[in-house]
């Protein structure tokens, strides 16, 4: 695993940043973390109704993308997955997408994001904690923004908003683990089904 932590929470503006894997997480983490030094970085991908008890009375803000790129690119970081994390769960990430990425996208049944040791050597991250640890190719955004909770959802075509609306600067030469940009391959009609199925409001939200 690695070292950051990263449901954001800012005190000079009274914000927690939810952030949803592969919508310009990294780069947005830096960026607060330049301008709000007193930011706390707490999780990595924590759900909205994670938020810390508190913290929860707090505005929350996040960014939605649609989810083909949004699951294609995160099939491309695993594929290359690599870094300052536990050899097995480099191995586990990388594995999980041993596979085509039509296939990758019915079939996957390996969560991104959990605490939970991927060697079986009972070891626990507890920043890596998440109330609803599903596999990506099933977990829609709306589980970790929670509209219905209150947050301030950004589509990431337009994250531009999000930036101005937390007093950040946005510098395009700030890409932190971006994948080579690349349409997804064409899909069939029964991944698309399994789609429509699992990301209607990810769909929705994103155009």
């Amino acid at each position: 695993r690695g070292n950051g932590r990263a449901m954001i929470i800012i005190p000079e503006i009274n914000t927690v940043v939810i952030l949803v894997p592969r919508t310009g997480t990294s780069t947005l983490r830096r960026a607060i973390a330049e301008i709000y030094p007193m930011s706390m970085m707490i999780y990595r991908h924590m759900e909205a109704d994670g938020i810390p008890i508190g913290y929860d009375r707090w505005h929350r803000v996040g960014v939605v993308r649609n989810p083909v790129d949004r699951l294609w690119s995160l099939y491309k970081f695993l594929r290359k997955f690599g870094g300052d994390y536990d050899s097995a769960y480099i191995e586990t990430m990388r594995s999980s997408v041993a596979m085509p990425f039509d296939e990758w996208l019915i079939h996957n049944r390996i969560p991104f994001t959990s605490p939970y040791d991927s060697s079986g050597r009972n070891r626990f991250w507890p920043g890596y904690t998440v109330r609803h640890p599903l596999p990506e190719n099933r977990k829609s955004q709306e589980i970790y923004l929670r509209p219905d909770l209150g947050t301030e959802v950004f589509r990431f075509p337009d994250r531009a908003g999000l930036f101005d609306a937390l007093k950040l600067p946005l510098r395009h030469d700030m890409r932190y683990n971006s994948t080579e940009e690349s349409p997804p391959p064409e899909l069939s009609d029964d991944v698309w089904q399994h789609l429509k199925q699992w990301f209607e409001w990810d769909f929705k939200a994103s155009f």
